[in-house]
């Protein structure tokens, strides 16, 4: 009785300790400003980006052992599964790479540059200081996953998370490549939504040198003032 009795009290105590730390932290988010929820939210969603294009970049080295070239893989959503040109190609499909495909949340983006919310898989980028730089030579591009459209604040939690300099915030100059390509969206997702290289755009060079060497990052596209987020998904 006396055994039960003490573990009785214990396990009250422990409650009323649980219970005053839920209080205490209640409290204190009760009395954060506002400022500091949009920060501590946006923290949250930069982190919710990289999650996502990691699981991407996982399975594309799984994929690529078991005998798929880079090249090979394909970006169907769901909706397009019968235009795979076989199932174990598709990242998205269950017989492929099994990642899960989702849009990205609207409360990552401005939705007047990006509506649909949409990803976008392309071969039109190298990132300076990856892989072999050979300027030129579009064969040597980076695959990336890029989502225009990214919040400012986003973005510039995941830059600042990323230990990035955003004074100024890095710039892509000569090129609205990711707000042009979401206007014609449907031109280049007909097959295997993804895009492969007819330029090459550098990351990491001039404006946007705080980028050299980063397999994920955000820019500011030049000319059309969007925030676009990109992550590198195989080095090349």
């Amino acid at each position: 009785m006396n055994n039960s009795s003490g573990n009785i009290l214990f396990i009250i105590l422990i409650a009323v300790a649980l219970f005053a730390a839920l209080s205490y932290a209640v409290t204190n988010s009760s009395r954060s400003t506002g400022s500091n929820t949009v920060k501590e939210t946006a923290t949250i969603n930069s982190a919710v980006l990289g999650q996502y294009t990691a699981s991407m970049r996982a399975s594309l080295q799984r994929m690529t052992t078991d005998n798929h070239s880079i090249q090979e893989i394909e970006f169907n959503g769901p909706a397009d599964f019968d235009d795979l040109t076989e199932n174990a190609r598709g990242i998205f499909h269950p017989q492929g790479g099994s990642v899960i495909f989702v849009n990205a949340p609207a409360e990552l983006l401005d939705t007047t540059i990006n509506p649909n919310h949409r990803w976008i898989y392309t071969f039109n980028f190298e990132v300076d200081g990856i892989g072999t730089s050979s300027s030129g030579n579009i064969d040597g591009n980076d695959l990336l996953a890029i989502l225009p459209g990214v919040k400012q604040s986003v973005c510039t939690q995941v830059n600042e998370r990323l230990g990035i300099d955003i004074t100024p915030f890095p710039t892509v100059s000569g090129s609205q490549y990711a707000t042009d390509l979401l206007s014609n969206i449907n031109t280049y997702y007909i097959d295997h939504d993804y895009v492969m290289p007819s330029s090459e755009i550098i990351i990491g060079t001039g404006a946007s040198s705080e980028l050299r060497g980063r397999a994920e990052g955000c820019y500011l596209e030049d000319g059309s003032n969007a925030y676009v987020y990109y992550s590198v998904l195989s080095e090349r």
